[in-house]
């Protein structure tokens, strides 16, 4: 990775070189503002918003709107949409577009295209969609309203509010158009250009419907920076060339803490980190290894020296935060004697096997993880190989159509696709017949079908819903096809001039930058 010196600013630093006359009489012209955002790995795994189910969010949230978004404090925010009302029945919703809103491309958003956009993510069945389970009909019945025929009542505005497969976008565009890196949307910036692992530049949309402030100090570029030196993420922020930072190690926090440059946010999260086992691949297809392992995983140290406490362990599939979190569930704790006994119940009382142990190249916390846990299984006679790898390798690896070929443990972080605990279940442990986020494998007919029951009532009893999914999960955690690590808190370092920054736990890891601005002289 190139270091501080590269001139990473790309097309925004090529605007700034607007040089004085030679005679030094005039000024130079006033260099547009721009923020920049580190990240570890590249985001873009998927450019088309039907598609995208990854770190794209990053930047699909400031190119691409929703009807709703949820605020940081669990309220609805009208966007797209201005009002909208539920039926007595709660089988039709009716949406109020908004007038006036304009595509990067200029054309103006109607209640057809918003239609259609969404009609065409549901055709396609890839990214979240299973969130729209349920919904019969999507169509324009009038120039700016949307409405919604369901077959059973849902709750659509955490629906229609999702990170993934609810963006409205222009359909007109061919799904080769949306494939190349090329971007159609309503926000508030707009895509310039893309350099793989490098950077994503974004620029303001003059014609923004939600308008720009004239009092204060907006951004015009917008910059997503990928750098995967921990330590060169902490210097260019410390340096000022950066403005704020996705991640860095928990033990530079202190040390950041001290500069009276920087800020650090600490906010709880929705997000959890999960070591998904290979159920189909010996020796982690037998239960009692995979049990093992879930005792042998050092969880307090982990919290302790990894993230310095600023998580907690995982207790379950769903975070502590979001409805849904079972405090009673069963939890995991480091027990080597435990352990052995299961070993040997699976067949392999002194271990002498061979695991792979895969997490994305830039991740120091998932990378510490991984060694602490091969010190653990090393003392039961487990070989673990640490392997870092590009964010693609991964989970190409991953979804091998061969399960003896991929890796045997996959570190995973899992946010929310919406404001439900639906995807904590069906995206990762219900069967798939394409791997998707199931990255164990994992099968179980009983507990897809309380996966399934609890997504059917969810829209009439909440209480009902989150009976059944603690009955599914009481399944999982016996069966143990992942280890439940940690949630942690968002603890993002920026720089101290920069105004308006808010963590969303909704929207994972996205900096919304039309709330930005420069403070200061």
């Amino acid at each position: 990775m190139k270091r501080k010196l590269m001139a990473f600013l790309g097309l925004a630093l090529a605007v700034t070189l607007l040089l004085p006359g030679l005679t030094g009489c005039k000024k130079a012209a006033e260099a547009p503002l721009s923020v920049t955002y580190v990240l570890y790995a590249d985001p873009m795994v998927d450019w088309d918003p039907a598609r995208s189910w990854a770190a794209e969010d990053v930047m699909m949230q400031n190119v691409y709107e929703t009807l709703v978004r949820v605020g940081p404090d669990g309220k609805y925010i009208p966007l797209l949409a201005t009002s909208w009302q539920e039926s007595e029945d709660h089988l039709k919703w009716t949406f109020q577009l908004r007038e006036g809103v304009k595509f990067h491309s200029g054309k103006v958003l109607t209640a057809q295209m918003a239609a259609d956009s969404l009609n065409r993510t549901l055709e396609m069945g890839k990214s979240a969609c299973y969130i729209w389970d349920g919904v019969e009909e999507i169509k324009a019945v009038g120039e700016l309203t949307l409405e919604f025929v369901l077959e059973r009542p849902l709750p659509l505005l955490n629906v229609v509010s999702a990170a993934y497969a609810a963006y409205i976008y222009d359909p007109s565009h061919t799904t080769e158009w949306y494939t190349a890196p090329n971007a159609d949307g309503t926000g508030p910036y707009k895509f310039v250009s893309y350099v793989r692992d490098s950077e994503v530049i974004l620029q303001k949309f003059p014609d923004y419907w939600g308008g720009w402030p004239a009092d204060k100090k907006t951004f015009e570029y917008a910059i997503l920076k990928v750098v995967s030196e921990a330590a060169t993420r902490r210097q260019l922020l410390t340096n000022g060339e950066v403005d704020i930072v996705e991640q860095v190690p928990a033990d530079d926090l202190a040390a950041l803490a001290a500069d009276p440059n920087i800020k650090i946010s600490n906010e709880p999260s929705y997000q959890q980190l999960y070591a998904f086992l290979n159920t189909q691949k010996p020796p982690l297809n037998n239960k009692y290894i995979r049990q093992a392992l879930s005792y042998l995983m050092p969880y307090e140290d982990i919290i302790r020296y990894v993230m310095l406490d600023t998580a907690t362990q995982a207790r379950g599939v769903v975070p502590p935060t979001l409805w849904g979190h079972n405090p009673d569930a069963f939890q995991y704790t480091y027990d080597e004697a435990k352990a052995k006994e299961l070993l040997a119940l699976g067949g392999k009382p002194n271990g002498g096997f061979k695991l792979l142990y895969t997490y994305t190249a830039g991740d120091k916390n998932e990378q510490r993880v991984g060694e602490l846990f091969k010190d653990a299984l090393a003392r039961v006679g487990i070989e673990l190989e640490v392997r870092g790898m590009t964010v693609d390798s991964k989970y190409n690896l991953a979804r091998d159509p061969d399960p003896l070929k991929r890796q045997d443990i996959t570190m995973l972080y899992w946010w929310p696709d919406n404001y439900d605990p639906q995807g904590y279940y069906y995206s990762q442990f219900h069967s798939e017949e394409e791997v998707g986020f199931n990255l164990g494998g994992y099968s179980s007919p009983t507990v897809d079908a309380l996966i399934e029951e609890a997504i059917d009532i969810s829209g009439t009893s909440i209480e009902a819903a989150i009976a059944k999914y603690h009955e599914a999960e009481t399944i999982i955690i016996e069966d143990a096809p992942a280890i439940f690590i940690y949630c942690e808190n968002y603890v993002r370092p920026y720089r101290a001039d920069l105004m308006g920054f808010v963590e969303n736990p909704v929207y994972p890891n996205v900096v919304f930058f039309y709330d930005l601005y420069k403070g200061g002289d």
